[in-house]
């Protein structure tokens, strides 16, 4: 069952479905202002992926949880020729500056977090990089 990682102080959510994820992604959203978006992070398929939220536009980042192979971490790719990067707060409160160039509308992010979760594979609707 995907756990949802929110909050280094508060206990991390069961997600027994994708509704609980929408439902969960919604309340924390609500709680996000522009000035101080989030990054969430859900454990699902041995993999950690995490979303940014509390912006119109937002990414999502999958990397195998415990690699021992060091593989790279895969992020998505909106515009390629995007420069500047955007502030977000990893957990709430671990500032992190993610390449502008990583951005896609949040809608989308939300769909291919989504999709994830139930299939365990990356979304081929969107360009990936590694990190």
């Amino acid at each position: 069952m995907p756990i949802l990682e929110w909050s280094e102080t508060q206990p991390r959510l069961d997600l027994p479905s994708t509704e609980e994820f929408d439902h969960a992604i919604d309340r924390l959203s609500a709680r996000c202002t522009e000035s101080r978006p989030t990054i969430v992070a859900v454990y699902a398929h041995g993999h950690q992926l995490i979303l940014g939220i509390g912006l119109p536009q937002s990414f999502v980042q999958v990397q195998q949880w415990d690699d021992s192979h060091n593989q790279p971490a895969l992020i998505t790719v909106g515009d390629a020729t995007a420069n500047g990067h955007v502030a977000f707060y990893f957990l709430g409160s671990h500032h992190t500056e993610i390449p502008q160039r990583n951005l896609i509308p949040t809608p989308t992010a939300r769909q291919l977090a989504k999709q994830f979760l139930e299939s365990g594979k990356l979304s081929p609707q969107v360009a990936w990089e590694p990190v």
